[in-house]
């Protein structure tokens, strides 16, 4: 909060961005530890309440402890998120003294040597600040769309490279480290707890990084396998995801994980989509681009789902017709997110405004229509079955 503030104070630039990334992930942890001592205290009082297998911290950590997971330096500046309960199992002394993290950082510094040149190429030749001016105007509606796409892949770039290096810092220090067999997950850890406590402290069991994956990358994809072609793997799974759904949470999945465990699972049904995505964008910030964009994906989700109704998958792929696939991907998938992401990225009201307006604002108009002839014909469904 000082070095946000300190261009007031003496004649220094001004650290706004940096230092509201760092606010950004102190908020997720003061947050998520919140939870952690109160779900702690819970199965202490009313044990007869848990009726899943689910890891409880085993006391109260002390005020010294709290703050250095508050301001431990891996992933402060950049993510992933972690949980008190994950830092505290980065002490194994497996971790510390017998297990080696090279395989998994190799990884990542492969994904580096195609992000970084792809970020330097586009943010050179589509910078973001070419959407703020009146300039859009003399653009075709094409050559709007691919600008849009070009800023899109920029930040996309920004961010693969970014989490490259936080998690090979995280996996460096045994953080979001466990056996492999007790079935890690993003932020959760292991799942599976009873093998977590055979092969807990073992060193000849594999352990990979699942709980502190942001991108979800798998082993195999489009038939392309991870140790012989990373490039693809990486690429394929990310940018190709069926939906919307499917892209939401193959991105950022430590923050995700957050809002899935502490505000999406937390809430009534009847509104957690919409609560969860104004969460979501209360949390980057008050600017109404946030808003703009995270509060028309659970609308967007929901055509989705409309479209997929009627479009059934194969019984044996269990995959829709590649036609269908093809055209969804390249028109309502990519475009939308591109759309999306500008308002993301441009922030205020104004020039957000001004590039939808250039773009007539055409998810919102291919959408909304969609939405409301559905929600008008199940409720006309529910009406004629219930006098019947």
């Amino acid at each position: 909060m000082v070095i946000r503030y300190l261009h007031y104070l003496i004649d220094v630039e001004e650290l706004a961005s940096q230092a509201n990334v760092v606010q950004l992930i102190m908020t997720l942890r003061v947050i998520g530890l919140s939870f952690e001592v109160s779900d702690y205290y819970y199965a202490q009082t009313k044990p007869e309440t848990v009726t899943k297998p689910k890891r409880f911290l085993e006391k109260e950590p002390s005020l010294l402890e709290i703050f250095n997971y508050f301001y431990h330096f891996a992933g402060l500046f950049t993510g992933p998120y972690y949980t008190y309960q994950m830092l505290l199992d980065s002490q194994d002394e497996v971790l510390l003294t017998k297990w080696s993290p090279a395989p998994e950082i190799r990884e990542r510094a492969l994904r580096l040597c195609w992000s970084v040149p792809l970020f330097i190429v586009f943010n050179k030749l589509y910078p973001l600040d070419g959407l703020r001016t009146d300039d859009v105007w003399t653009m075709s509606f094409v050559q709007r769309l691919f600008y849009a796409a070009a800023v899109f892949v920029v930040f996309r770039m920004r961010v693969y490279s970014a989490w490259a290096v936080s998690e090979s810092m995280c996996v460096t220090l045994g953080i979001g480290i466990y056996p492999a067999d007790s079935k890690p997950r993003t932020v959760v850890g292991p799942t599976d707890l009873e093998k977590f406590k055979e092969l807990k402290g073992s060193s000849t069991t594999a352990y990979n990084s699942e709980a502190v994956v942001n991108l979800d990358i798998p082993e195999v994809v489009y038939g392309f396998r991870l140790d012989t072609d990373p490039f693809f793997c990486a690429y394929f799974q990310i940018e190709m995801g069926e939906g919307f759904r499917g892209g939401i949470r193959s991105w950022n999945k430590s923050v995700q994980s957050w809002l899935a465990l502490y505000v999406y699972s937390r809430v009534n049904r009847l509104y957690r989509v919409e609560l969860t995505m104004f969460v979501s964008a209360l949390w980057h910030g008050t600017y109404a681009g946030y808003f703009m964009s995270f509060l028309i994906v659970p609308m967007c989700a929901s055509v989705e789902d409309i479209i997929f109704k009627y479009i059934p998958t194969d019984p044996i792929t269990k995959q829709r017709p590649a036609w269908f696939r093809y055209l969804y991907l390249h028109t309502l998938r990519f475009r939308g997110f591109d759309m999306l992401a500008t308002g993301f990225l441009l922030k205020n009201f104004s020039d957000t405004h001004r590039f939808w307006s250039s773009l007539y604002y055409w998810l919102v108009l291919v959408t909304l229509p969609i939405y409301i002839v559905d929600k008008v014909l199940s409720t006309r469904r529910k009406s004629s079955k219930k006098e019947l």
